[in-house]
């Protein structure tokens, strides 16, 4: 059975046979696509979306972790250590709130 493990709302970590995958949540707005007019002609529906996609492939849980981690590091508006620390620290604890007691 492969995994399926909601990290966040952003993050979710699944697996197939070789390896652990982390996906992030998208939200897709049909109507910014270069051919949204011939679409909406078509009949297409113009309601956003959320989609999964497949952003890492790592070989464990914990690495899959650390990406995440490490990713929000990178996307961080942090302008001083204090705030890096602090964002750090929150995911941590989001962590700790998904693992059971």
């Amino acid at each position: 059975m492969a995994l399926n493990i909601e990290v966040n709302a952003d993050y979710r970590i699944t697996s197939d046979s070789l390896n652990v995958i982390v996906n992030r949540k998208y939200i897709v707005d049909p109507t910014k696509s270069p051919n949204w007019k011939k679409r909406e002609a078509e009949g297409a529906d113009p309601t956003p979306r959320e989609e999964w996609r497949e952003v890492a492939y790592v070989t464990g849980i914990d690495r899959a972790i650390k990406w995440i981690m490490n990713q929000r590091i990178r996307e961080s508006e942090a302008a001083n250590l204090t705030q890096l620390l602090d964002e750090i620290k929150r995911f941590e604890r989001e962590i700790k709130a998904i693992l059971p007691s």
